[in-house]
């Protein structure tokens, strides 16, 4: 309705101007049909996003055990905890059940603890194969917080309708070796490319890499290596990227011109042009295949496309409209390209070289022109690598500069040669070059200052240092270019941030953020100079933890450098899990916990490399500090540990008391604990907010503790659909009780709460703050 309106007033203005208008009825149909545009482009995104979000799993069917029959679509992962497949649903066997026709599933080989399962031996899952089985599902659920990764709208980008895990007690028919469709003959391509690969070169860390830039599958790649491709810039080199695909293609169409040269008949038929764009396309989307067609390389074949059809027509086209065009297909074709970081980054790129590079007399040297792109475009990029990654990698343009010619040239073209044809030395030396390019990515890491982590700047600093980086980018001299460098230097301050709270603390002030990590618990509470962190996360498996993918990055989003004092409650995944990436990246004065020697977080320590020195101090009753007229006080374990406890009744009970209102921590406590801190400690207990022990589990929590602290708000801290159905409901009614706001970390996200002012908190959730139209 609305599209037809601005098109009946475009009409209408265009043929009742007056001469009054005359001078603007121009300028006036340019705006309308900017916004008639504008329109349709919101139009057919809501139709695409409505589609999408009907072949969602329903929610009734969440968590019910359901036999389907399907194809297995990708190459497998798997890690000490099991198998995880994308499987495309060709059947479900409950008919109240519609399910989405592609889901990811895992097949555990371990229980949540570490244990191995019970089960049977479970089959080798294999690309292509046509199984029957009884799966759980849930939809697309994101922890959501500042600055965080959304998984849901990942999910729904890449066309997942729901995730689980198969059933591995129940029978398991594998009904088709290798299922004759599409999907499923390129995804059993790539395994056996991956293994060849994995052959020849044993599981290694070149290996790995190889894997990832001729397949696509980068799961095998080691954390360490893929901080050190962050650190230095290169990891979009790391993988099927546009630059490879763009490379290639490019090698394809110079190799097929060639030919074409070679016989003028040939040319007679069939323009060389032609014939070499087309033969460069088809590179394009053989390599494309190769990695599965991935969504990310979807949009980069889609870009190249159509960049190159516009460039091979006959008349000349602005390549300002070759560049929209290629924005405009991708857009249309994939609408959440939009909230891909490379989609900014990919469109950016190009547009800014085209920006400055172009209107040249004559081409500059090559070995000139090579430097000035490199600068050109890596301080171009500087705002927006900051707003997206709080990094600014100073080595980038001389890790680029290495590596893109050696990869894209070298590295990829002999990988792929040699995993497709029977010449292991081709696979061998595409290793070693990779090997070498590795050392010295390395050797430049190590470099001083090599790395920058920054706070995410307000929008008029990112605004200004855009502007900056534009006048940067046109070629009008070194003296207007350092006035645009100064355009940027608020970027390197601390700037305020974007979060929707006041950005400064006064003395007797306190900022408090429960992060969102799951089935777990992170706190961060900051004073006016000072920070504690309690707690820091599960460890998913070897490779990846909440400490990383959370805490971390929400640290560097404040700007934060140091912790005053790390706190680890007690010795649990759900809590210890996440905090040695946490120190790794963001080291701290102490570290105050009820752990052992032995514990695996000490373990995990030492075997980081340059591992700080975290001076270390058992927490127990009496324990009390003050910052910035904030007092915290160590409430429990006792000093001397009662016999027979519990590792979650030695939990760190930490009370933090401001001017305008209290928390209490509590960690996993027991009935055991509680009981001996209302007895211990009955007139410390009363708080403002309070974290539920033990995520609200049904040992927690007892009448006497919640009467006691008679909290104004509880939080718990919890998993989506959770396997121990954390927070009980009879923990609730107890809360309810005393006229407790009930607020969970699976419904609200982050909770950031601000005490600034009388004896309640300024509350935010994170769902509210950023809501999602496909998580409602």
């Amino acid at each position: 309705m609305l599209s037809l309106t601005l098109a009946w007033l475009l009409v209408h203005c265009t043929a009742s101007a007056g001469a009054r208008w005359h001078a603007y009825s121009s300028l006036f149909r340019k705006l309308l049909v900017i916004v008639l545009i504008a329109a349709l482009g919101f139009a057919w995104a809501q139709l695409r996003a409505w589609h999408r979000l009907q072949a969602q799993l329903p929610a009734a069917c969440e968590q019910q055990v359901i036999p389907v029959q399907g194809v297995i679509i990708g190459v497998p992962e798997r890690d000490a905890r099991g198998q995880h497949v994308d499987f495309a649903i060709e059947r479900s066997f409950r008919a109240d059940c519609p399910l989405p026709p592609r889901v990811r599933l895992h097949l555990y080989q371990q229980s949540y603890r570490g244990a191995v399962a019970s089960s049977p031996a479970l089959p080798q899952l294999q690309a292509g194969e046509r199984w029957q089985w009884r799966v759980r599902l849930k939809r697309p659920h994101a922890t959501r917080n500042p600055h965080g990764f959304d998984y849901a709208g990942w999910c729904l980008a890449n066309q997942i309708g729901a995730g689980g895990s198969i059933v591995s007690k129940a029978p398991m028919r594998r009904l088709q070796k290798l299922v004759w469709q599409p999907s499923a003959l390129i995804a059993y391509s790539r395994a056996r490319v991956g293994e060849r690969i994995e052959k020849v070169l044993g599981t290694t860390p070149q290996s790995a890499v190889l894997r990832a830039l001729v397949i696509g599958d980068d799961s095998q790649i080691a954390r360490a290596d893929w901080q050190l491709f962050v650190d230095t810039g290169v990891n979009h080199l790391v993988s099927i990227s546009g630059l490879h695909i763009t490379m290639l293609a490019s090698l394809g169409y110079m190799f097929v011109g060639w030919l074409w040269r070679l016989r003028p008949d040939w040319a007679l038929r069939i323009p060389s042009r032609l014939a070499a764009g087309s033969g460069g396309a088809l590179v394009a989307i053989a390599y494309a295949a190769l990695a599965g067609f991935s969504i990310p390389t979807q949009r980069t074949l889609f870009m190249l496309l159509t960049m190159m059809t516009m460039l091979s027509l006959k008349q000349r086209v602005p390549f300002a409209w070759v560049l929209s065009a290629a924005v405009w297909v991708v857009l249309v074709l994939d609408p959440w390209a939009v909230m891909a970081a490379g989609f900014w980054l990919s469109f950016g790129a190009v547009a800014i070289l085209a920006f400055a590079l172009g209107g040249r007399l004559r081409p500059a040297h090559w070995w000139r022109n090579a430097l000035q792109t490199q600068w050109v475009i890596t301080l171009a990029l500087v705002p927006l690598l900051i707003l997206l990654f709080n990094q600014l990698s100073l080595i980038s343009p001389l890790a680029n500069g290495l590596a893109i010619p050696l990869v894209s040239l070298a590295v990829v073209p002999l990988a792929i040669a040699g995993a497709i044809l029977p010449l292991d030395f081709l696979l061998q030396l595409a290793a070693t070059l990779w090997q070498g390019c590795a050392h010295g990515l390395y050797w430049l890491r190590q470099w001083p200052g090599a790395v920058w982590y920054l706070p995410t700047p307000s929008l008029w600093v990112w605004c200004l240092a855009m502007a900056g980086m534009l006048v940067w980018s046109l070629p009008r001299g070194w003296p207007l270019r350092w006035a645009a460098l100064l355009l940027c230097f608020p970027l390197l301050l601390p700037a305020p941030m974007l979060l929707p709270i006041p950005a400064l603390l006064q003395a007797g002030q306190m900022r408090v953020t429960v992060l969102d990590i799951g089935q777990g618990l992170s706190v961060l509470v900051q004073t006016a100079h000072h920070t504690m962190l309690y707690d820091a996360g599960p460890a998913y498996n070897a490779q990846s933890d909440a400490g990383q993918r959370i805490v971390l990055p929400y640290l560097r989003h404040l700007g934060l450098r140091q912790l005053d004092i790390a706190v680890i409650s007690h010795d649990d995944n759900d809590h210890s899990g996440g905090m040695a990436s946490v120190l790794a990246g963001v080291p701290a004065a102490q570290l105050l916990s009820s752990l052992t020697p032995e514990a695996d977080f000490f373990r995990q320590m030492r075997a980081l490399a340059n591992a700080p020195a975290l001076p270390h101090q058992p927490c127990h009753q009496g324990q009390q500090w003050q910052w910035d007229g904030v007092t915290f006080r160590v409430l429990s374990p006792a000093k001397q540990p009662l016999a027979g406890l519990k590792d979650n009744d030695q939990s760190c009970v930490i009370k933090v008391t401001s001017a305008h209102g209290s928390l209490l921590l509590t960690g996993d406590i027991e009935k055991q604990a509680e009981r001996w801190l209302v007895e211990a400690s009955p007139d410390q207990l009363a708080a403002s907010v309070i974290t539920m022990p033990h995520h609200g589990s049904k040992t927690s929590s007892t009448p006497g503790f919640v009467q006691a602290t008679r909290p104004a708000i509880a939080i718990a801290t919890v998993g989506y659909l959770n396997r121990f159905g954390h927070p009980k409901a009879e923990v609730l009614s107890r809360y309810q009780a005393q006229d407790t706001q009930i607020l969970r970390s699976d419904r609200d996200g982050a909770v950031v709460m601000d005490f600034l002012s009388g004896q309640q908190p300024l509350v935010k959730r994170w769902r509210q703050v950023e809501p999602h139209y496909w998580e409602m």
